[in-house]
């Protein structure tokens, strides 16, 4: 009988901790979409998943940049995209380029660390500054609850480099109400 009583408050000791993690989570999350730097994040790789409907959450590397004309650059960012890509899986020791090295190193552990963004090498990113970013996908910011696209909407807090790198919400296209005379 006591060990069940004992079992039973374990039980909810582990279901309270449970609840002010999900709470808290939810609250920086909301903080960083609401007060944080917005970005857009250019796709290197997602958990599976992401690309099936579904219900849960999961993490993605993508790749960031605090000047806006360079986090807007599509085809720079894309193409920077694919060339990270194709380093995972290579070991560093292989790479002929010390750059390509350095890039395949942090494609290489696939685990994912709350916050983390690493500075891509100067003359990898041509000169701009780029990071490669850990970030946590909620599927409730992307349009279809999945990833469709290379391009992801980001917050964080760029002056904080622990701080957590979420999705957000894409902006919606307001529409243009015809005028009386446009609707004749």
């Amino acid at each position: 009988m006591l060990i069940g009583l004992g079992v039973g408050a374990l039980v909810l000791i582990v279901l309270a901790y449970g609840v002010f993690i999900a709470i808290r989570d939810a609250k920086m999350k909301n903080r960083l979409i609401e007060e944080g730097d917005h970005t857009i994040g250019w796709l290197v790789q997602a958990n599976s998943n992401l690309y099936e409907e579904g219900i849960l959450d999961y993490p993605a590397l993508v790749l960031i940049s605090p000047d806006k004309e360079t986090a807007n650059d599509e085809e720079f960012m894309t193409g920077l995209a694919e060339r990270v890509g194709e380093l995972k899986g290579t070991r560093p020791d292989d790479c002929d380029d010390k750059d390509d090295a350095i890039v395949a190193k942090l494609m290489w552990d696939e685990t994912y660390l709350k916050g983390r963004r690493d500075k891509l090498p100067k003359r990898f990113a041509n000169g701009r500054k780029v990071y490669l970013a850990h970030i946590f996908v909620y599927r409730e910011h992307l349009p279809k609850k999945r990833i469709e696209g290379a391009r992801i909407p980001c917050a964080l807090f760029w002056d904080d480099p622990k701080s957590l790198i979420v999705t957000r919400p894409a902006p919606t296209k307001k529409r243009r109400r015809k005028s009386e005379s446009e609707e004749d």
